[in-house]
């Protein structure tokens, strides 16, 4: 797979993994939403007073969901792919997607700290690999 990927690179591809890896970051905002809006829906029926619909709401949208994690970590690893595919291509990483939508979103520290991840991560990737 990563020899397609890097062979078949393009600014076109950036962009799509950049666009996939934000919406599924957004999607997940989204779907925090959804479950304080329900929690809030749920103590308006119950009759509870304003503060506590708007309190329950806001604990809700902020209780973890089973697969947050599971998400955040997919779409970080489409959006450091991205940048190091461009970065062995030698392309201008003002014009990689996926390295723009990680500042604009993120700021630069983020970018560094998942680069540094990166690094450290799959630095041992090999010893994934079966001995043949």
């Amino acid at each position: 797979m990563w020899d397609r990927l890097t062979h078949d690179w393009s600014g076109r591809n950036c962009k799509g993994l950049a666009r996939l890896a934000r919406a599924a970051l957004d999607g997940k905002d989204w779907l925090h939403d959804r479950v304080g809006d329900l929690v809030s829906y749920l103590l308006e029926v119950l009759s509870t007073p304003r503060v506590v619909r708007v309190f329950g709401r806001e604990i809700a949208k902020r209780i973890p969901l089973p697969w947050d994690q599971q998400l955040v970590a997919v779409s970080r690893g489409m959006q450091i792919a991205g940048i190091a595919v461009c970065m062995l291509n030698g392309r201008d990483l003002a014009k990689c997607e996926c390295f723009v939508d990680v500042v604009i979103n993120e700021g630069k520290e983020r970018v560094r700290q998942l680069m540094d991840w990166a690094a450290k991560d799959w630095r041992n990737l090999e010893q994934l690999v079966p001995a043949m």
